[in-house]
């Protein structure tokens, strides 16, 4: 009973874990924070099917509605249970289970949600349950299918431990923060993800992100530059590939390890201030803006994209470009606000030969799922407007029955199911 959100798992190695079980489960609470909470189910659900090796996963739990735990609890709106659980099955949970059955009379978790609510079997809760197995029912074919990722992103819980130990340069750069700014950068080009251990086989991805990899060892080194080599896209972020597997620093400049795939060396960090802020411009006169972080990059065969234009490092490189073999390496040196952060991945996207997703509407998303009983495109509406989802072919929708050819009508906040034809 694993639970893989990024912000509740930071002291156990699941990579490690996940290896010794028969079935991969989790639980999942939406985190009802201000942010968008189906981005960080997207992840949750993501980085779960990974910890499972790509096989098919259970939601062990998740809430019908409010928890109970937290400052300020809202229920769903209608519909959202449903979508909720639609969501982790598009990639890649087997199923949607539910704490607790009955709401408690008594305890710690009186409040906290059911199937079965206080209210009873005349509720709204109760009747979204009900035809949420009915749903579920007629995805029985979907059974034993896997997820298919457009990317990968690397993630490490040794190196996540190492970089929070008290010697760190800067408090202002957490690396579950990057992962997840990254993350988001990656939903947004409509692009299903997989989690991986830096030393995965990782070639079957055109796109592979290493947001915070501030532990990287000397085999976490080659498998990046092999990748790299055999024609593979990367990007990595700052502060990456700094100590070794012991959290002893690789002699030499930094990034040790990863030195050679991305083309330069870092003779200096320089954290920014609070709220200080810097920009990196291109030689069109294009402005992004960096902040929390820069560094004196020196290139060693990479190109520079985009140099600082203030600050310390004015007239350093703050993102560079790296040819190595048949592929590309790009490097991050600062933290990009989001407008910059999607200006960097359209480039590294572009390398990477994925072509953008034109037509799918913001937080609208669309994952498959391929196995030997066919091909089904999970979309998923998590806005309050209608949209249409172009298909890649004909096929059945089969939470309606309706038969579906070119664009799928998805009404606001609606889940459909197409199996595609074969």
């Amino acid at each position: 009973n694993f639970m893989t959100a990024l912000s509740q798992c930071d002291s156990v190695d699941y990579w490690a874990w996940g290896r010794e079980v028969d079935l991969v489960t989790n639980d999942h609470y939406l985190i009802t924070d201000g942010r968008r909470t189906h981005v960080n189910l997207a992840m949750a659900a993501d980085l779960t099917r990974s910890v499972a090796g790509g096989a098919p996963w259970l939601l062990l739990e998740h809430s019908t509605s409010g928890v109970n735990w937290q400052p300020r609890n809202p229920a769903k709106s209608p519909g959202q249970m449903a979508r909720n659980s639609l969501a982790h099955v598009a990639r890649g949970s087997d199923g949607a289970m539910f704490f607790q059955w009955r709401q408690s009379r008594r305890g710690a978790e009186k409040f906290h949600s059911s199937m079965l609510p206080h209210a009873g079997t005349d509720s709204r809760v109760w009747r979204e349950v009900v035809g949420l197995g009915a749903a579920l029912g007629g995805l029985e074919a979907v059974r034993g299918t896997r997820t298919a990722a457009d990317a990968a992103l690397v993630w490490d819980w040794q190196s996540w431990w190492a970089q929070r130990l008290e010697w760190r340069p800067s408090e202002d750069h957490d690396a579950r923060e990057r992962a997840d700014t990254f993350y988001e950068a990656l939903y947004d080009r409509h692009l299903t993800v997989d989690f991986a251990h830096p030393e995965a086989e990782l070639s079957r991805y055109p796109l592979v992100v290493v947001p915070a990899l501030y532990l990287a060892g000397e085999a976490t080194g080659r498998n990046l530059r092999t990748y790299v080599e055999n024609g593979g896209t990367l990007v990595v972020s700052y502060f990456s590939g700094i100590v070794d597997q012991h959290d002893a620093v690789h002699p030499g400049a930094h990034p040790g390890v990863l030195r050679d795939v991305l083309g330069l060396t870092v003779e200096e960090f320089s954290p920014l201030g609070e709220g200080e802020r810097v920009r990196i411009t291109a030689a069109d006169g294009a402005e992004l803006t960096g902040d929390v972080w820069s560094e004196f990059v020196v290139p060693r065969g990479a190109e520079t994209v985009w140099t600082y234009a203030d600050g310390l490092t004015a007239g350093r490189p703050a993102v560079t470009r790296h040819r190595l073999g048949r592929g590309t390496a790009w490097y991050v040196s600062t933290r990009l606000d989001a407008g910059a952060l999607d200006t960097v991945l359209d480039s590294a996207a572009e390398d990477a030969g994925l072509a953008p997703r034109t037509g799918l509407p913001r937080d609208v998303e669309v994952v498959r799922r391929t196995g030997e009983s066919g091909d089904y495109l999970f979309a998923v509406n998590h806005t309050g407007t209608d949209a249409k989802v172009p298909l890649p072919a004909h096929g059945t929708e089969l939470l309606t029955g309706e038969r579906t050819a070119g664009r799928l009508g998805l009404p606001a906040g609606a889940v459909r199911v197409v199996k595609l034809d074969d």
